[in-house]
């Protein structure tokens, strides 16, 4: 179990300091895995990496084809408040990822993607 175990409510999605209209779903993360949802799209599931004494802490979403090899990797990074989470990442995938929590594109940076959950208590 990790800091970030649980079924979580995502409110939303912005991109570019935009808010993505219809792109709330659900996340659940049972370390070492996780299945996500959001909008319309099909439910879709993957590994999970998870390191909190990182400055941010990080977490990356991998999905794996049939035979176990690596088809993408979310590289975020990623902070809980109680129960609100938020992780930050980079559209288009790549080794880099985000150093702060904004989506605007700067002279060195693409946009990002900001996803906000809430963590749904029993």
């Amino acid at each position: 179990m990790n800091g970030l175990d649980g079924e979580w409510h995502i409110l939303g999605v912005d991109y570019a300091g935009e808010p993505l209209p219809g792109r709330t779903g659900r996340l659940q993360i049972i370390a070492p895995r996780f299945a996500i949802q959001i909008g319309g799209t099909p439910r879709e599931v993957g590994g999970v990496e998870f390191v909190s004494s990182a400055e941010p802490a990080s977490l990356d979403l991998i999905w794996r084809d049939h035979g176990g090899g690596e088809v993408r990797r979310i590289r975020a990074i990623v902070r809980r408040r109680g129960t609100l989470m938020q992780f930050c990442y980079y559209p288009e995938g790549g080794t880099s990822r985000p150093t702060t929590f904004d989506t605007l594109p700067t002279a060195t940076t693409p946009p990002a993607i900001l996803v906000r959950c809430k963590l749904e208590l029993e």
